[in-house]
């Protein structure tokens, strides 16, 4: 299949999508409009997006509006509205925070040259919220405001498949260091490394929308049966750990084949104290604490105790202490490009 093979859906297809769920609700396009809260400014522009307008949804679906608003908007939490038992979700974004955000992204890489812990959290959240105003079907808008957003519909597929790439690649890491002690962890891991390659091949193919619980809808929408097979044993890792490595090397297989034209030879393994991780030295011993409610013992004279930070190639294999801290939730791991 080639990436032209499928591609988002049309204005008119968004339009259908909409006008049939309103139809359900009997509502109309201005009830819903009706909704947008204006004390921070009258919207600069208003869509209707989410898995209904992505045409995953159902009657009982939230409908979920995004509007970009001239205000200093305090957090983007949804304003939740029940018309007609239709429930309609709206997303307040500043015009600043949002186009810095686009700027931020395009200017930017992914893997970034640094990462540090929370900068994987609040990439996914900037992924989202552009990504739904990019497929979203505008409700209202000015010329400007209009033309930003399809120019952000042309920016975003590439990056959402960088970072699903990146998410293969992190989650397949993480499964070789927990496949010697914790082998059904391992095949956890490398099933949701499989998963990742698989949004980024859906993302390549047109099937973009940035939510992990669609994928099968995805991949069976772009009528791929090789693709839904590798979902199926994503989906099914094994329950004994005897069948593990045969397990892991089976989806191995197949990541090399979905990440075949990714080229991450000079990508590096970051991996830090988590968030909320102490060190304490006791004589001989090194204990790393979580928040007061773990704590790991490694020896002092090694590399956990004189160095906080710790980079590896993808392929290295890592010091036995540091691989023990992470494997008990100390650690956090990221993936940088020189």
């Amino acid at each position: 299949m080639s990436p032209s093979a499928a591609t988002p859906s049309s204005s008119a297809t968004l339009d259908a999508r909409l006008q049939a769920h309103l139809a359900s609700h009997r509502l109309t396009r201005n009830d819903v409009i009706a909704q947008v809260d204006t004390s921070f400014g009258q919207p600069l522009l208003t869509v209707a997006t989410g898995s209904v307008l992505a045409g995953f949804g159902n009657p009982g679906s939230d409908l979920d509006i995004y509007s970009v608003v001239p205000g200093a908007v305090a957090a983007a939490l949804p304003l939740t509205a029940y018309v007609n038992a239709a429930l309609i979700e709206v997303v307040l974004h500043g015009a600043e925070p949002i186009t810095n955000r686009h700027r931020e992204l395009v200017s930017g890489q992914w893997p970034p040259a640094d990462i540090a812990p929370g900068a994987i959290a609040s990439a996914r959240l900037i992924l989202d919220s552009l990504s739904r105003f990019a497929l979203g079907l505008p409700l209202t808008g000015t010329q400007e405001w209009l033309s930003w957003q399809r120019k952000l519909a042309g920016d975003m597929p590439g990056r959402i498949a960088g970072w699903h790439a990146v998410e293969a690649v992190r989650k397949r890491v993480s499964a070789r260091v927990f496949a010697p002690s914790k082998p059904i962890v391992a095949a956890l891991r490398i099933g949701e490394a499989l998963c990742a390659a698989l949004e980024r091949h859906a993302a390549l193919h047109g099937e973009w929308y940035f939510k992990p619980k669609w994928l099968g809808e995805k991949l069976r929408r772009l009528d791929d049966h090789s693709a839904l097979d590798a979902y199926r044993l994503a989906m099914c890792p094994p329950v004994i750990p005897s069948d593990v490595p045969a397990y892991l090397d089976k989806t191995g297989e197949l990541l090399d084949h979905f990440l075949a034209d990714v080229f991450c030879s000079g990508w590096r393994i970051k991996v830090t104290p988590a968030i909320g991780t102490q060190g304490h030295l006791f004589d001989e011993t090194y204990l790393m604490s979580r928040w007061g409610l773990r704590t790991v013992a490694v020896p002092a004279d090694g590399p956990a105790c004189a160095n906080p930070v710790w980079t590896y190639g993808i392929e290295d294999q890592w010091h036995d202490d540091v691989a023990d801290l992470f494997i008990e939730d100390v650690l956090w791991m990221g993936v940088e490009k020189p």
